[in-house]
This record gives C-alpha cells, structure tokens and sequence, in this order.
C-alpha cells in the first residue's frame, strides 16, 4: 500500500541522538530513515503470543525458610544510609557473582549481627513496592491460615493486606471519654450539693 507520499514525522530530539549514538549515525543523517521504519514494522508485527509466553512466571526461586521469593525478586539492605542489593537468580540469591544467604547478604555490612528478616526489604517480580521481609513473612503466614481455614483461595496468598483500621480504639476512647464526663459531672454535682446544704 505504498502511495508514495512521505510525511514528516516530530521525533524528539533526545530520541534521535540516543538512535543516532545505538547506530553510529549522526542524529540528522537520512540513513537513519530504513532503521526507523525498520522498527515500526518490527513494533506492528509482533506476535501478540510472545509477550503472554514471557510473561509466564517461572517456577524458580529461593526458599528462605516458610517464604518463597520467585526468581527475579530483588533484595534491598542498607548500612549508614547506602543501600546495597541482589536479586534472586535461579535457585539462589546473587550478590554481584556471589550466592549468598539472606543472613549473610543482611550482614555484609557493619557488625554481623543483623535480623535478616528486620533488615531486608523485597521487591518481588511485577510489583512496584518495596516490603519488609518480615511483613511480608507475617502475611504470607496469615493468608496460609486463611487458606488452611477455607477462607479464601489459593491466588490470594501473593497478597500482601494493608493494616485495618481497629474500630475498638475509636469506642474505647468514647467509652473512656464518656466516663470522664460521668465523673466530672458527679463531681460537679456533689459540690453543689454540699453548697446548697
């Protein structure tokens, strides 16, 4: 379907000096012009398959005890405000080329006696947040006993629950306002009792 009319196309500037530096073109030069269209093809044409078949999660990990972080999870500690990580490659936890243990990987810096589960945070596949090793621990373990229970099914696991607010503080402080109140009102009526008398 060629017509052969040519649109000029706006391209951000940014975008045609980091093409311009990947091919070794300068950013202006018109060979430029085939990889471009070169890569819009290669963009229409992928087979929609391929992403949902890389998507697919793979069945490797690191069992650190109860948890199970599914390969590609990242790990985050710190030592006097600089942050170090690794990530879960395979069956093991990869620290530059090193594996090494979540205790180990906790206590590469500074005195060596650091909770590993109070000390690292997880980054798991797909997911933005960073959590707690021991929060995450808590509602893994909570989610089983759900699960165990018959209260939910087995996909609600991965999930981490926000904390609930606790209604009972709200009554308790009503309940202990109230009482004061009540007090305050028998004092006040016993004074005026006793100056009436």
């Amino acid at each position: 379907m060629s017509s052969g009319v040519t649109m000029p196309l706006r391209v951000p500037a940014e975008l045609l000096e980091e093409l311009g530096n990947f091919t070794g073109y300068f950013w202006s030069d018109f060979r430029l012009e085939p990889i471009i269209c070169d890569a819009i093809r290669a963009y229409m044409m992928a087979a929609p398959g391929a992403s949902v078949q890389s998507a697919a999660p793979s069945e490797l990990g690191y069992q650190w005890k109860e948890l199970f972080l599914p390969e590609g999870t990242r790990l985050r500690a710190s030592f006097g405000g600089q942050p170090y990580f690794a990530a879960v490659e395979g069956i093991e936890i990869k620290y530059g080329e090193q594996a090494i243990s979540p205790s180990r990987f906790a206590n590469l810096q500074g005195c060596g006696n650091r909770n590993a589960w109070k000390a690292i945070w997880l980054r798991l596949p797909g997911r933005d947040e960073w959590l707690l090793a021991d929060v995450y621990r808590s509602a893994r373990k909570a989610a089983i006993a759900r699960l165990r229970a018959g209260g939910e099914s087995a996909a609600g696991i991965g999930q981490v629950e926000q904390p609930k607010e606790k209604p009972l503080q709200g009554q308790r402080l009503s309940m202990g306002m109230s009482w004061i109140r009540r007090r305050a009102a028998w004092r006040i009526a016993r004074a005026v009792c006793r100056w009436w008398r």
